[in-house]
């Protein structure tokens, strides 16, 4: 075999053995308990209906916007720029185990399937892609 039909073989191959959003990574135990902080600490912000009069409301992260905007990209990004950018304003600081949370019900929300583990923050997410 040349080295371009193994290159090749080996990116079909890595294809179809890349994990993703669509594959049941998250309970919806853990969805349940991520919703309590969404509402707690994103909500005002995310959340047009919730957003204060006169406040410019934050990127959706909910909807056909925020698929678009993560489509590719690693959960591994996703879960980071929670934990280290949000609540922009500083007054809530997240744990790995509640950005976790969160990012779990937003898949949830964004009608992504559940499974059977707890979706776990770190090293193994930054390896799971979203997928619209």
């Amino acid at each position: 075999m040349t080295a371009t039909a193994l290159l090749a073989v080996t990116t079909v191959r890595g294809s179809f053995l890349q994990k993703t959003t669509q594959d049941k990574i998250y309970t919806k135990a853990q969805a349940t308990r991520g919703e309590k902080q969404y509402t707690t600490v994103c909500a005002t912000c995310h959340d047009p209906s919730k957003v204060p009069a006169g406040k410019k409301p934050g990127p959706a992260l909910v909807g056909d916007a925020f698929l678009t905007k993560w489509d590719g990209r690693t959960l591994g990004e996703l879960q980071d720029q929670i934990l280290t950018t949000m609540p922009n304003d500083g007054s809530v600081v997240l744990t790995e185990d509640q950005t976790a949370d969160l990012v779990a019900y937003i898949l949830q929300a964004n009608k992504q399937p559940d499974g059977t583990a707890d979706l776990k923050y770190g090293a193994s997410s930054k390896d799971i892609v979203i997928k619209k």
